[in-house]
């Protein structure tokens, strides 16, 4: 979400404001290197069942195969930056055994492994994509699963295909049946430049300038401070509602005529708005920028991160935020199709910029996720995430809607949000 206001009220934000950017050139390290925190890697739990490993090494690769980009490295090209390389590249699984017995042992050493892979950078020169580690005990029953894919490569509903893929695999080892690959990372790029050849892409571009907020394309709260200056640490929070209050969120979704996603959204706004946000209410969603036919079920990353202003004044109560996002996102399913580099070269920066582009802002970012099911003969994996330590915006917020339970976690910047702020905001969802 996006938008411009002045000084926070005191005791909210502390420190010095701090950034730190979202794009791949800006990130990229002296070494050659990159950041790896992201959110596409998770764990399943499959407690009391003993995953068959060469079994499931087998579906993996025949997953990789399917998905075109899994079985590519990235390099540093001197003229045009960071590409992709094909590669032959079968995809193994690492095993590995708990330090103690027990399935409590099992889940400990799992999430260190998880815990590990953020904390590690990936290395454009010669970086795997993907990355799959089994704990599990010789002789004992319970298997956890480590799943990373980059995030260069995977939006959440990439994850979550692969992770379809992967469990069908698994489930169809002996069908005969050849694995057709879906379309390449390339083949959809040059769909997208056709698409958006000449009027096609002018009209696009007129319609977001209409749209966004001055400052985009993320929420600015203070003065802009390079990234290269900032601090990341971060601290998480999560809260779940189920039950009858589950029920009750579902039911007013479906009185305001606006989906689950929607209504979680606009009550986390109009809880943050009193400390954060400004008179002009505005607001990103990552949407998948999937609007081409040959991106259909490809493994990519096509998130696109424009912002929409919409009608929801700082009166609004919930009803009319939440018809004001309902508004928005409509708005912005409508108008798909602009790639990140025509949103910096052709969209603008806005007023607030100086001549940068806007990976220099305050930021909050909220995101709509899949549902993550990784299942194996018929045994669904008990989903978690792994710690995360960083914050890549001063506040991300995760919503999910299982069929159950909505969940909404955040990651924040520790040097600027308390953690009692950002949980009172997540108890308005209740």
């Amino acid at each position: 979400m996006t938008t411009q206001t002045g000084a926070a009220p005191a005791g909210l934000w502390r420190g010095v404001p701090h950034r730190m950017s979202i794009g791949l050139r800006h990130q990229l390290r002296d070494d050659g290197s990159l950041p790896s925190e992201n959110l596409t890697c998770f764990l399943f739990a499959f407690p009391g069942v003993r995953v068959d490993v060469p079994r499931l090494e087998r579906a993996l690769a025949r997953a990789v195969t399917v998905n075109p980009a899994l079985s590519h490295h990235y390099r540093v090209d001197p003229d045009h930056g960071p590409q992709y390389r094909e590669a032959e590249w079968r995809p193994r699984i690492d095993v590995v055994q708990p330090p103690g017995p027990g399935w409590e042992s099992t889940r400990t050493e799992a999430r260190r492994i998880a815990d590990a892979e953020l904390d590690n950078p990936f290395d454009l020169r010669d970086g795997r994509l993907l990355r799959l580690t089994a704990v599990q005990r010789p002789n004992g029953e319970g298997t956890v699963l480590v799943v990373t894919i980059d995030h260069t490569v995977c939006d959440g509903i990439s994850y979550a295909q692969f992770l379809d893929d992967l469990s069908a695999a698994y489930r169809d080892e002996d069908t005969a049946a050849p694995d057709r690959p879906r379309a390449s990372l390339a083949r959809v790029a040059a769909a997208e430049r056709r698409a958006l050849a000449g009027a096609a892409r002018e009209e696009l571009c007129d319609a977001w300038r209409g749209r966004l907020p001055d400052g985009i394309p993320e929420l600015v709260l203070a003065q802009p401070t390079p990234w290269t200056e900032c601090t990341t640490e971060g601290d998480q929070a999560t809260t779940v509602l189920s039950g009858p209050e589950y029920e009750r969120h579902v039911r007013r979704a479906a009185e305001l005529s606006v989906s689950s996603f929607m209504l979680a959204t606009a009550k986390l706004l109009h809880a943050m708005r009193p400390s954060v946000l400004g008179d002009e209410l505005s607001f990103f969603s990552p949407l998948p920028g999937r609007f081409v036919p040959a991106a259909r079920g490809v493994l990519g990353n096509f998130v696109s991160v424009l912002p929409v202003t919409v009608p929801a004044p700082r009166s609004a109560d919930v009803s009319a935020t939440a018809e004001a996002v309902r508004e928005g996102v409509l708005w912005t399913l409508r108008h798909q199709g602009v790639p990140f580099d025509v949103i910096r070269d052709a969209v603008g920066n806005g007023d607030a910029g100086n001549g940068e582009f806007s990976y220099q802002r305050r930021s909050v970012f909220i995101s709509g996720n899949p549902v993550m099911r990784l299942e194996l003969d018929g045994v669904q994996g008990l989903l978690s995430v792994p710690t995360l330590s960083d914050a890549m915006f001063d506040i991300s917020l995760w919503i999910a809607d299982t069929g159950t339970e909505l969940r909404a976690s955040s990651v924040f910047r520790a040097s600027l949000l308390d953690r009692s702020l950002v949980e009172t905001w997540l108890n308005a969802l209740h």
